[in-house]
């Protein structure tokens, strides 16, 4: 009978816990706590991938009518070991031929490709791979490993919801019609960023870097950060 009663005892606790969780959100529900531009955008028409990446593009584009100019540009880059300088002209596009998001620096040259995948899409064969060889390659110095670590304008960022979503090793590998002289296995590191984690750190820097009066920039800066935290 003790074991039965601990049984029950551990069950009705369980139900208690569920019932105080659906209680709590019922009541956020009703102050509005879920609601968002963006949550309602999907709702109605669904966030896909490509809107993230245009998303994205909005916010890291000089010429968007957020009216900052480089300013968050210059906040995401600084995070991947880049320092804008006063001379210079980035373009940033998105879902231009295959790449999500593209920045680039033409004097010194610079890329960094973007790959998205906020929708938790899986690998296409030798992607990371293509990419690198169709925007960055230029010559066999390129080819190298260490090239990188003397060039660090040259970056791929593979954007994940969080940290569950792996890269996988054939996304790197060498595509099987392309030239044997070319590195096996893609030779630049990919940095790992989430949505959960680097894109909502930069997103508060972008709030935090923002007039307190500019409320209506601040309020959808913070409602893409929260609606990203349940990708």
């Amino acid at each position: 009978m003790n074991k039965i009663e601990l049984y029950s005892a551990v069950i009705n606790d369980m139900v208690s816990i569920v019932r105080q969780v659906k209680e709590e959100r019922q009541n956020n529900v009703r102050k509005g706590k879920y609601i968002t531009v963006f949550t309602l955008w999907n709702h109605f028409s669904g966030l896909t991938e490509p809107i993230h990446s245009r998303i994205l593009h909005f916010f890291l584009s000089s010429d968007s009518m957020h009216g900052q100019g480089y300013l968050f540009l210059a906040l995401f880059l600084k995070r991947i070991g880049i320092d804008i300088q006063e001379c210079d002209e980035w373009v940033t596009t998105a879902e231009i031929g295959r790449v999500d998001v593209m920045l680039k620096r033409f004097h010194p040259r610079s890329v960094i490709i973007i790959e998205n995948k906020s929708n938790w899409a899986g690998d296409q064969p030798n992607q990371l791979y293509r990419y690198w060889f169709e925007n960055i390659h230029r010559s066999e110095e390129d080819c190298h490993s260490d090239f990188y670590d003397s060039h660090p304008e040259y970056k791929i960022v593979y954007l994940v919801p969080n940290k569950d979503k792996q890269l996988s090793d054939n996304s790197m590998e060498r595509p099987i019609d392309y030239p044997e002289n070319l590195p096996p296995i893609l030779p630049i590191k990919p940095y790992i960023f989430s949505f959960e984690e680097e894109i909502s750190d930069w997103l508060n820097e972008c709030i935090e870097s923002l007039p307190k009066e500019n409320t209506p920039l601040i309020n959808l800066i913070y409602q893409y950060k929260e609606y990203c935290k349940n990708l």
